[in-house]
């Protein structure tokens, strides 16, 4: 029994389709930047931010301790999850901090002007945790320094006398209790940050996957593939929307490996899974407008993989997939919204993750991904259907 032309179009729509899948997961090189490189990604960005709860290593370099830093430096060690490591000089101290050896630490600079903290960090939030922590002990250390000073001077007595004084006093003051009630999000504020990150390479990987697609497309015209398929009673329409869904289904599978992977893996939570599928969905669209018109324009395979490549870095960065929107200038980021498609969704992830919306919030940016995927998957069947005449 023959065919239906309907079914038959179908058929050739989802060979061609299936023989791009074929053709991504055949090449061991294609399984690394696929499979591999997003979640090495994910996890090195992972790593390189640890929770509140573990435990960090503290340096201190004091050549001359004064009953002041002392005090500093057992205010410090105090808390349960710091261990304070006293380390020979400045440069030592600031080599282990930059190679993550030590979390964070001081240098005491004592002269005749003075006391100085020198005070060094990454720059994460961790850092700056501590630093609340260890600026508090200067300032509590300074207080009861003058007040020694004051007690010795008053009652004309030696400053070890006073400060005796001042500690059985300070001893006899009922501690102030202080309770915590957090409101909003009481979730992980590092797995959040870690979600955003892998947002970042979700939308940078379903883009620049895309685009690496359409050297397949390019050979594929080379070699007269598609010519001996307009030969055959094959439609036109059958063989670009062929192409098509094999484009759409390579994004999709570069955002499952990603988004499952992420979340299997490293416990990322993505609050909204169903927005940010949609997401995902009208984001691949726009990869497949994208790569099937590079790869109908191209002239050779160099020139398509440069541009391609290009393409989707300078995108990705512009529209926020390697550091987030939130941290860019008002301009920039305006610009950013109306050239690349990264932006829309890097924006509609963050309002997702961090503030914890949903659909109903991030609708608009599904709606103008989808349209800008339609327009340029329009203008890529046109240039497509002129070739195949």
């Amino acid at each position: 029994m023959s065919l239906t032309p309907k079914t038959s179009s179908m058929s050739v729509v989802l060979s061609i389709a299936r023989t791009n899948l074929k053709r991504l997961f055949a090449e061991r090189a294609n399984l690394f930047f696929v499979v591999v490189l997003p979640l090495l990604i994910v996890f090195s960005l992972g790593i390189a931010i640890r929770g509140d709860s573990g435990d960090y290593r503290v340096g201190v370099v004091d050549e001359n301790p004064t009953a002041a830093s002392r005090t500093i430096t057992a205010r410090m060690a105090a808390n349960a999850n710091v261990t304070v490591v006293h380390v020979a000089d400045a440069q030592t101290l600031r080599d282990d901090v930059a190679r993550n050896t030590l979390d964070v630490g001081w240098v005491v600079d004592a002269t005749s002007d003075g006391t100085t903290y020198r005070w060094y960090d990454p720059g994460t939030g961790n850092g700056t945790q501590l630093r609340t922590v260890f600026t508090s002990a200067v300032q509590e250390a300074g207080v009861r320094e003058t007040v020694i000073q004051v007690v010795a001077q008053d009652a004309d007595v030696s400053k070890q006398k006073a400060a005796a004084a001042v500690h059985a006093a300070a001893e006899g003051v009922p501690p102030i209790k202080v309770s915590v009630d957090q409101v909003g999000d009481t979730g992980d504020t590092v797995a959040g940050i870690r979600a955003v990150l892998a947002a970042g390479q979700l939308s940078l990987f379903i883009f620049l996957t895309s685009l690496t697609g359409a050297t397949a497309l390019l050979t594929t015209r080379q070699l007269g593939v598609t010519r001996r398929m307009r030969a055959a009673p094959v439609r036109v329409s059958s063989i670009i929307g062929g192409e098509a869904l094999g484009r759409f289904a390579v994004a999709m599978v570069q955002a499952a490996i990603v988004f499952f992977g992420s979340m299997l893996f490293f416990g990322v939570n993505w609050v909204a899974p169903g927005a940010v599928a949609l997401l995902c969905v009208a984001m691949s669209l726009v990869g497949t407008g994208a790569a099937m018109l590079l790869g109908t324009l191209g002239r050779s395979e160099q020139q398509v993989g440069a541009v391609g490549l290009l393409l989707s870095l300078v995108l990705g960065a512009l529209g926020g997939s390697m550091q987030p929107l939130e941290f860019f200038p008002d301009t920039l980021r305006t610009v950013a919204f109306i050239v690349t498609p990264h932006a829309w969704m890097n924006d509609a992830l963050w309002r997702i993750l961090v503030e914890g919306e949903g659909l109903g919030q991030v609708w608009p940016a599904i709606l103008v991904l989808t349209a800008a995927g339609a327009a340029l998957l329009g203008l890529a069947s046109w240039a497509m259907a002129r070739t195949l005449r």
